[in-house]
């Protein structure tokens, strides 16, 4: 099994700090990825230097690691759900020691500290692997055709989203975010009929986990599986750089940066202004 992995910001102006965040373990065949939501910030304020969402995305990362390990003989796919559970727990806590609460935020610049995350543990060729909202898991076999992509996040809130959401221009969707509170009725959030109507994140909320996919897959030889972050998304597209996991070249680093500072600077919001990959070739 070879693994590479990657946490890439862009070159741009006045960079924000790190709020991705990833943990590889050093005793077992397991990964994570978390992406600290963004921050909003009150007008004329500049955005600040450390992240509580950055930090967030590592006490989860962390702790969500520490159980991995310690259930790994005796892991199950039951298992996903409890980590789960438990690294969001990590981050209530986290947010209540900044003074964080319901009775506190108001959903815009006063807000919980969040990240999307997903998790791969691999043992005996099964692949155990969660994810929630835009951070997940791609498999491609050894024919280099995509078999696996792990659930849209963003699906449910699509359908119940405001009218003409996607063809909204950046600006007016934060004035619904912040005016209308969006974040209050579409994050964790669960109708009165028990259905689910927007997005999870890890932010400490317990209906998060009602938003979480879980799964488990066959691994094969020759099998790529890429764990990522939002960041990633629009490269699985791109023959090239699948390309450069399939031959893993000795300069892998150097060829796929050279790609990533291609395309980034053709379009930064397409492809991700921080990002976060481990990749994973089963080549026996």
């Amino acid at each position: 099994m070879k693994v590479f992995s990657i946490l890439k910001l862009a070159s741009f102006p006045d960079p924000r700090p790190q709020e991705d965040y990833f943990c590889i373990s050093k005793k077992y065949p397991i990964f994570i990825v978390a992406d600290g939501v963004s921050l909003q910030t009150k007008d004329g304020e500049s955005y600040p230097k450390q992240s509580g969402a950055g930090m967030v995305a590592r006490v989860f990362c962390e702790l969500a690691m520490k159980e991995a390990e310690k259930r790994y003989e005796t892991f199950t796919k039951e298992d996903l759900k409890d980590i789960f559970e438990l690294s969001n727990k990590a981050v209530l806590e986290y947010n209540i020691s900044c003074g964080i609460t319901k009775n506190t935020v108001n959903y815009w610049d006063e807000d919980f500290f969040s990240a999307t995350v997903a998790f791969l543990l691999i043992k005996e060729k099964k692949v155990y692997w969660f994810s929630l909202c835009d951070s997940g898991l791609v498999v491609f076999n050894s024919k280099v055709e995509k078999i696996f992509n792990s659930p849209d996040g963003w699906a449910i809130f699509k359908k119940h989203s405001p009218k003409n959401w996607e063809n909204m221009q950046e600006k007016e969707k934060m004035r619904m975010l912040r005016e209308e509170m969006l974040r209050k009725k579409y994050r964790n959030v669960v109708s009165e009929k028990g259905e689910l109507v927007g997005y999870g994140v890890a932010d400490g909320e317990e209906s998060a986990k009602l938003y979480l996919n879980t799964g488990m897959l066959n691994m094969n030889t020759g099998d790529l599986l890429f764990l990522h972050t939002d960041g990633f998304e629009n490269y699985f597209s791109i023959k090239e750089f699948i390309n450069i996991f399939k031959l893993w070249p000795k300069d892998i680093k150097s060829k796929l940066e050279g790609l990533i500072s291609e395309k980034s600077e053709e379009d930064l919001s397409k492809y991700g202004l921080e990002k976060t990959l481990i990749a994973i070739y089963a080549d026996k």
